[in-house]
């Protein structure tokens, strides 16, 4: 197997090691990119469901806490409207956008080399291909009366091996390059949606509470004009 490969590297000409390089370095940016995910973009099942149900029912330090141990960008979101429940909206909003940003600038991070690898990689390729070709051509135009196809065919080979080389790399990167770009939009699609779901159940909470206190203030002054004997307006 390894014998394989390194005659399959040998057959590629140099084109090779910097593909070679390049394969490394995407391999490198794919597991790093993996563990960032996993630890900064953590969306739990349900989390939003519960911070929701506590807030209705006015446990907002509860919902606090459950907040801030989820963690992530929708955690960490949450944690920060809670917390400033009683600030103004447009407030909130700048807070929210904030520690969203942190997360989300994270997460894009090394997003950028594997689009330039999906680039490079079929690029190089093509290189490698010209180069065989050129080889290949030379050989033809040395061959003697003989016949002698050897080089000829060595020239090819190298050719065709990078491309292919070029090509895999490009395909690999392209599928998870995309598949971050996806999750990434749909941790800030989820993230902004949560945010906005508790920002206004928490101003519809306020609105209660004052119409709430606006009717018992009402009643008091009422009440208070009877005793008096004074009669209040309709």
């Amino acid at each position: 197997m390894i014998e394989n490969i390194v005659k399959f590297v040998h057959g590629g000409g140099l084109v090779m090691y910097p593909l070679l390089l390049i394969a490394l370095g995407a391999i490198v940016v794919i597991v790093e990119r993996c563990l960032a995910f996993r630890q900064f973009g953590a969306v739990p099942a349900g989390l939003l469901r519960e911070v929701l149900s506590l807030s209705r029912q006015h446990k907002f330090d509860q919902a606090s806490t459950l907040s801030e141990k989820a963690g992530g960008p929708l955690g960490s979101s949450l944690y920060v409207v809670l917390n400033h429940r009683s600030h103004p909206t447009r407030e909130v909003e700048r807070l929210i956008e904030e520690t969203g940003q942190d997360y989300f600038i994270r997460l894009e991070h090394l997003l950028p080399v594997l689009d330039t690898i999906t680039t490079i990689a079929p690029l190089l390729g093509l290189l490698g291909t010209i180069v065989g070709m050129i080889g290949a051509f030379n050989a033809i135009a040395m061959q003697t009366h003989h016949g002698n196809s050897d080089s000829v065919l060595s020239g090819v080979g190298e050719a065709l091996y990078a491309t292919a080389t070029g090509l895999i790399i490009a395909v690999i990167c392209f599928a998870a390059y995309n598949y971050f770009a996806a999750r990434l939009r749909t941790i800030i699609t989820e993230t902004e949606q949560g945010a906005t779901k508790l920002t206004n159940l928490l101003e519809h909470i306020r609105q209660s509470e004052r119409a709430s206190q606006h009717a018992g203030d009402s009643r008091v002054l009422e009440t208070k004009g009877q005793s008096r004997g004074v009669q209040t307006p309709a």
